[in-house]
């Protein structure tokens, strides 16, 4: 018996990094899973994985409001119920305040604030009528702490935590438990959005640099944080809510 059996979840930015861990995690353990994400080649290799039993690819843009609706109506005909929501799609593209044009503005606060209050509110539903379910945001240690060069960003995971915390109190009454995580420097194909990063060789002269920043040393894996999550989808934290954690290796304390 696995945690997650007969559970199912819809995880965005499932196609690589964090919500492809969370995936295939999930998976693992007895669940069943809506790939939500831009590219359908990065999502028909992660479901590839698990088979049609248990992966349903629906990609597309999950700030679309349309296209969140869709997903949630076809995973529940898929299969009658909607438990996780793992908002974990974003994107990041690093400038200055006084760099940002407006279409990038609109652009990162769509990916990483809009979409995920769209793809919240399309869960609702399904949620509210089985009484129960998770809701589970990827923010950043940027989100708390910001740094000069990302303030798009910032701002975005900033209404990301705070979206988290009025979610988690107005839905507890219909048993829905929501909860922000903010990781810290993560392994992940976002960093190919820094200037300056176009390989696999410039990405891990990036994060060797980086690490030592962090006090435990190591830049995280996907894996670290998909680790938190799904024991935050699971009734071993069934008395948490409204709940901001870092997993980070410490680097919002320097």
């Amino acid at each position: 018996m696995g945690r997650f059996d007969d559970r199912v979840a819809v995880i965005t930015g499932a196609g690589s990094g964090i919500g492809r861990a969370a995936a295939q995690r999930f998976c693992r353990e007895g669940g069943r899973v809506a790939l939500v994400g831009r590219s359908p080649v990065k999502l028909d290799r992660v479901a590839a994985e698990f088979g049609a039993e248990q992966a349903l690819v629906l990609p597309g843009a999950h700030e679309d409001a349309a296209h969140a609706a869709h997903v949630a109506e076809q995973t529940v005909g898929r299969w009658g119920r909607i438990d996780v929501l793992f908002n974990n799609g974003g994107t990041f593209d690093p400038a200055s305040m006084a760099d940002t044009t407006d279409a990038a503005w609109a652009a990162t606060l769509a990916a990483n604030l809009t979409g995920p209050f769209v793809m919240s509110r399309a869960v609702l539903a399904p949620m509210r009528a089985a009484g129960r379910g998770v809701v589970i945001h990827t923010a950043s240690t940027l989100g708390l702490k910001p740094i000069a060069g990302a303030a798009a960003y910032s701002v975005a995971k900033a209404g990301l935590i705070m979206l988290g915390k009025a979610m988690a109190l107005e839905e507890a009454a219909h048993g829905i438990r929501v909860l922000t995580v903010c990781p810290g420097v993560v392994d992940t194909p976002i960093h190919r959005q820094r200037p300056g990063i176009v390989d696999d060789d410039a990405q891990r002269a990036f994060l060797a640099a980086i690490a030592p920043v962090h006090p435990l040393g190591r830049v995280g894996a996907p894996d670290d944080v998909a680790s938190l999550m799904l024991h935050l989808a699971s009734d071993e934290s069934s008395w948490m809510t409204g709940s901001v954690i870092t997993v980070d290796g410490g680097i919002v304390l320097v």
